[in-house]
């Protein structure tokens, strides 16, 4: 689906047995906005989930408010590790704070978006915009370069909005400096908690 002013591209980073998928699209012709999107999606999950579409609809509602408490949990820790981490906390709370959990038979949880928030400045800026800066880092010279509050644009002067320095690479990436390093860690609990919870839902109503 395209956005106004741009094309929507995505892709998926595996991470184990939770996939991201991040997107980026243009909410005008000068702006970028991020999401990352965060769900269980594994081969065993998948070959899970098709029992399940055997198996009545409370079953499957069931599974369903199983995962929005595991997504809802996976926010509180999101929303804690912003405040954690080492750059910039408050601008990382700015986008852990949008957090939104989907009602899927999987755990699945978005960050970032379009909705624009006033700065004290009086500029208008989007926890989208800020969302891959917050977690992977900027050069500071491309930092200087793109943001400048008001006075500083009529200045003529560099500065304005910073961000955190570019996180180390992890494979053919980088690491990240809250988000991704926080899931990476609770990956193995987020699928063990939703295969128990699975179980008992499906010895509740009964195996397909």
């Amino acid at each position: 689906m395209a956005a106004t002013g741009g094309a929507y591209f995505s892709g998926f980073a595996d991470l184990g047995n939770v996939t991201t998928q991040t997107s980026q699209y243009g909410a005008t012709s000068r702006s970028k906005v991020g999401r990352v999107t965060v769900r269980l999606d594994d081969a065993e999950v998948k070959t899970i989930l098709r029992h399940f579409s055997k198996m009545g609809k409370q079953a499957n509602d069931d599974l369903k408010d199983l995962s929005r408490s595991i997504a809802r949990e996976l926010v509180t820790e999101f929303q804690m590790a912003a405040r954690g981490t080492r750059w910039y906390p408050e601008q990382a709370s700015f986008v852990a704070q949008t957090a939104r959990v989907a009602r899927d038979r999987v755990p699945s949880v978005t960050l970032g978006g379009a909705k624009q928030y006033s700065t004290s400045d009086g500029r208008r800026v989007s926890p989208g915009s800020l969302l891959f800066l917050s977690e992977f880092g900027s050069f500071p010279s491309r930092q200087r370069q793109r943001f400048r509050n008001r006075k500083q644009q009529a200045a003529g002067v560099r500065g304005g909005l910073q961000g955190p320095p570019r996180s180390a690479k992890e494979g053919k990436g980088n690491r990240g400096w809250w988000l991704f390093p926080r899931l990476k860690r609770l990956q193995p609990d987020i699928l063990r908690a939703w295969l128990e919870g699975a179980q008992e839902v499906a010895d509740t109503w009964g195996k397909p």
